[in-house]
């Protein structure tokens, strides 16, 4: 049977809805990451290096924040959700759904079969519209 997966989804919850080849869209999962909706942390005081010439200092800037690196498995763990889908053959199409960043980090997270299955993307964060709204903007978005 020919089904089409979306994924609603931002840093914080994922939602995920199959949608039948006659266009009936039925939600199957919800998933939350806990460490995705806090604001993030202030790190303090950034650590210093000293320059081997002279005295000067300078702080560090890490490169991902815990917020950043807690999205990011979250990604991880929606990958590894629809590739065990994509293996068992429950779907054959996907939609993803996500702000751009966290749609870049799905991306990123991605192997090549599960990107062959994505059909269509949407930029934009639906996640934490009320289950009716979602469906009608779903519905919008897909039909054109």
């Amino acid at each position: 049977m020919s089904q089409t997966w979306i994924l609603v989804a931002d840093g914080a919850r994922a939602r995920l809805f199959a949608r039948a080849a006659d266009g009936a869209l039925t939600e199957i999962a919800c998933h939350t990451n806990p460490d995705g909706s806090a604001p993030q942390r202030h790190l303090g005081a950034l650590p210093r290096t000293q320059e081997s010439h002279g005295s000067a200092r300078h702080a560090i800037e890490p490169h991902t924040d815990e917020h950043d690196k807690s999205q990011q498995r979250f990604a991880r763990s929606l990958r590894d959700l629809l590739e065990q889908a994509r293996t068992a053959q429950r779907m054959d199409r996907l939609v993803l759904v996500a702000p751009p960043r966290f749609l870049g980090m799905l991306h990123a997270s991605f192997e090549a079969p599960l990107q062959r299955l994505v059909q269509r993307q949407i930029g934009h964060d639906l996640s934490a519209l009320p289950p009716a709204q979602l469906r009608e903007r779903l519905d919008q978005a897909l039909a054109g």
